[in-house]
């Protein structure tokens, strides 16, 4: 099974769509295969757990088949490449935000909150981080823009979720970019 187009294809090092061609197509047609559309291509990927996740946002995904909807346009945005962990859960904000709380499903939104509560309690030091840095962070300054403000998002806060909100609330006091916070960590350590 190796057809004059997968042999081209094959000779490609780092290959332009323009370099390409037809020759997916025709690959595909010598194999004796239909090509697949971008949707497909998603649907196939999101399938097979890829692009790769984290652990934190692949447990979301399924515990949350909303969120499998939105991920889908996700994960075409990025060409089926992995985005990095935190701009998946970037992603899951935008999910709660926009699919959850300002569409009245509560509900729904302080049961994100109870999973990523009991994902931070029981995780490593990788998925903490990414909870609190890549969800609470980010939903703070998502929020804060929004009429509601980042304070709506308190009520659905754990114990141990509060203090990590607090603790990312204080980091940001006096400051007014991320450089700012960076730059206090630095002058910190």
């Amino acid at each position: 099974m190796s057809g004059m187009a997968l042999q081209q294809i094959a000779g490609f090092v780092r290959p332009t769509k323009r370099d390409l061609g037809n020759l997916p197509e025709r690959a595909f047609a010598e194999m004796g295969l239909e090509p697949i559309d971008k949707d497909q291509a998603v649907a196939f990927l999101m399938e097979h757990g890829m692009p790769s996740t984290s652990n934190v946002t692949a447990t979301l995904l399924g515990a949350f088949p909303r969120l499998r909807e939105r991920w889908k346009g996700h994960v075409a945005f990025w060409g089926g490449q992995p985005a990095g962990s935190y701009n998946d859960m970037a992603e899951v904000v935008h999910f709660v935000v926009e699919d959850l709380y300002e569409k009245g499903n509560l509900a729904e939104t302080r049961r994100v909150f109870e999973l990523l509560g009991k994902l931070f309690e029981e995780g490593d030091v990788e998925s903490k981080n990414l909870i609190a840095l890549g969800f609470f962070e980010t939903l703070q300054c998502f929020a804060s823009w929004r009429p509601y403000g980042n304070k709506a998002f308190e009520q659905f806060l754990s114990p141990t979720s509060m203090e990590v909100w607090r603790e990312i609330q204080r980091q940001w006091v006096g400051k007014s970019s991320l450089m700012d916070v960076l730059r206090a960590e630095r002058e910190h350590r």
